[in-house]
């Protein structure tokens, strides 16, 4: 089996870039940030949705594109889109722990439960989008 560590590493750093991103109400509400406006709660939000798709369908697919262009036939795609996945939900889930600690341990058990759930969810699609960048890589279609 030879699998490349390059898109699992790349998912972690972008799965830790949405653990943050997905919670820029609290983190904002929580901090000393003065708001300019009633809509910038809004605008920072919209941004970060911005910045988190940019990394998945940008820096991810793009990684992993590369990977399954350079990659031979003994690249193992099912064991390194298994390991971004993995390692995708894995730093999602520390990522959004460590900003739940931030904001304040009094979080409850449905907070717990939903934070499991998306770092479940955010590791299958961080699993989807490499296996569709290493497929295309390895298809010889370039684009």
């Amino acid at each position: 089996m030879n699998w490349s560590p390059v898109p699992p590493a790349v998912a972690a750093v972008v799965a830790v870039a949405i653990s943050v991103t997905r919670r820029i109400p609290p983190i904002i509400l929580e901090s000393s940030i003065g708001l300019s406006g009633p809509g910038a709660i809004s605008l920072y939000t919209l941004g970060g949705r911005f910045v988190a798709f940019a990394l998945v369908y940008g820096l991810l697919l793009g990684v992993a594109y590369r990977v399954g262009r350079r990659g031979d036939d003994a690249l193992d795609v099912g064991g390194t889109t298994l390991a971004t996945g993995a390692v995708g939900g894995i730093a999602y889930l520390v990522g959004t722990g460590a900003v739940l600690l931030w904001i304040g341990p009094d979080q409850g058990v449905i907070v717990a439960l939903g934070a499991l759930g998306s770092a479940v969810a955010v590791g299958v699609e961080l699993a989807v989008v490499a296996f569709a960048g290493l497929a295309l890589g390895r298809s010889g279609i370039s684009g």
